[in-house]
């Protein structure tokens, strides 16, 4: 598994994958019912007061998904079961961070537009700050403009966590930075939710006068900021990580590079089919210390941990360079794209291209005998096909294992699921396993679905991070 360009969003409707995006929607729109509370709907009735309200209802549930963004950015292991892989994981987490933009530009903007009859000046003081002296008489609370004093600078860390927010969602899912400028950023992220958290809690609003909503708003926060801390700040602290080391680098075909690695220290425990983030230290020219995801060729029953990267950009291109000795930081494992999470013993697998990786992890574990399993291996060239004669010796090791190349430029076409019928016999009552190019992979369920295949029968790996 290597991520390599915008792919398409895809959703899962099955059941188990529901939980997380339920607790969302669950999360988010707690604060209105709350709200609904406070101010029944037929209370709220003029363009002020309704201006006013959308005003208190947007930016509270945008610090709800803000908070839930950053809580689905950590990789916490609960969280794939939550919505079945950790894919699925970030794509909650890119359409809440989207989401959260807007909420949070619609909290102002509301909220000044009910002064537009009245008080162009004040409507746009809303977003500078003003009136934040003496600023003795913010911690005296028997000074006469204590109150006035407080709701300023309330409404100053409003201002700031607004427009700090905002530039760094843009900055996330907008704008295209290299990869060190944007980590520095997303280092600001908590900060800004922490001055949104001071707004919350100083400003006059439903926060400061209703305790269930200052406590919902409350745990909320702190939920948020113990995501950020954990995850970017001590990360190195509280996140696992192995320690292994490079043994061996050599080039296969289809600018293929296998990586084999030797643990230093206690050995990652992994399934099949799983995939790792890994960051190279003294790696060698070119080769920077971010974290990348691969998946892993070899399989658990392996001493150590091997790799198989197709070069598709500047970095996993200069992986062909390198050294033996370097020493990497190991993150996971994770994925949910393994035959052992599923029951069902009559299998087939598609593989299109690097796609293959995964399925050489699963075919080394699979046991001897008790599975029917038929492997398709597509590529446009032979050139492309890696590891074929460890494949055949695996295949014909185990009693119902078949393993079928799919050479484009040899065929008629691509690999469909006609040809896959015609090859393995009647498809009702098989799982199917997909790795591959997004194209192939949305063609293929199309297929399969068009077919009959229930959708909890189809599993995929579609991770990718933009």
């Amino acid at each position: 598994m290597q991520p390599k360009g915008n792919r398409k969003v895809i959703f899962s409707l099955r059941p188990e994958h529901m939980i997380g995006w339920a607790i969302t929607v669950i999360l988010c729109c707690i604060p209105i019912f709350l709200w609904a509370r406070i101010h029944p709907v037929s209370s709220v009735d003029g363009f002020v007061p309704t201006m006013l309200n959308l005003g208190r209802i947007t930016g509270l549930v945008g610090t709800v998904m803000y908070a839930l963004n950053l809580v689905y950015a950590t990789r916490l292991r609960f969280l794939e079961d939550w919505f079945g892989g950790l894919n699925r994981v970030y794509i909650a987490h890119h359409m809440l961070g989207g989401l959260a933009l807007v909420m949070l530009s619609f909290h102002p903007l509301f909220l000044a537009l009910r002064y537009v009859t009245t008080n162009i000046k004040q409507a746009a003081l809303l977003l500078v700050p003003n009136g934040l002296f003496p600023v003795s008489a913010l911690f005296d609370t028997t000074h006469e403009y204590h109150e006035v004093v407080l709701q300023q600078w309330a409404t100053m860390f409003g201002s700031i966590a607004f427009w700090g927010m905002v530039g760094l969602l843009l900055v996330t899912f907008f704008i295209k930075l290299p990869y060190r400028l944007w980590l520095f950023t997303h280092k600001f992220l908590g900060a800004a939710f922490f001055i949104a958290g001071l707004h919350i809690f100083f400003i006059s609003s439903d926060t400061s006068s209703d305790a269930v909503m200052k406590w919902y708003m409350l745990v909320i926060v702190a939920i948020g900021l113990a995501a950020f801390v954990y995850k970017t700040l001590a990360g190195a602290i509280f996140i696992r990580k192995y320690r292994y080391q490079v043994s061996a680098v050599s080039l296969l075909a289809g600018n293929v590079v296998r990586v084999l690695m030797t643990p230093l220290a206690q050995t990652m425990q992994y399934k099949p089919g799983q995939f790792v983030f890994v960051r190279f230290k003294n790696g060698g020219y070119h080769i920077n210390r971010e974290w990348h995801p691969f998946s892993m060729s070899s399989s658990p029953n392996e001493a150590g941990l091997e790799l198989s990267i197709k070069g598709l950009g500047d970095y996993t291109s200069a992986l062909a360079n390198l050294q033996v000795g370097a020493v990497a930081d190991i993150e996971g494992a994770y994925g949910r794209f393994s035959y052992t999470n599923y029951k069902c013993n009559d299998q087939i697998w598609i593989a299109g291209g690097i796609g293959i990786t995964p399925f050489l992890s699963m075919i080394k574990d699979l046991p001897m005998e008790g599975r029917r399993v038929d492997l398709f291996y597509a590529v446009k060239t032979a050139f492309e096909m890696i590891d074929v004669e460890k494949l055949a010796q695996n295949s014909h090791a185990r009693k119902g294992v078949r393993v079928f190349p799919y050479i484009g430029d040899q065929q008629a076409g691509h690999l469909d699921i006609n040809f896959i019928e015609k090859v393995s016999g009647d498809l009702r009552g098989r799982d199917f396993y997909l790795c591959g190019p997004p194209p192939m992979m949305q063609g293929l369920k199309k297929q399969l679905r068009a077919r009959g295949i229930p959708a909890a029968s189809i599993h995929s790996e579609e991770f990718g991070m933009s």
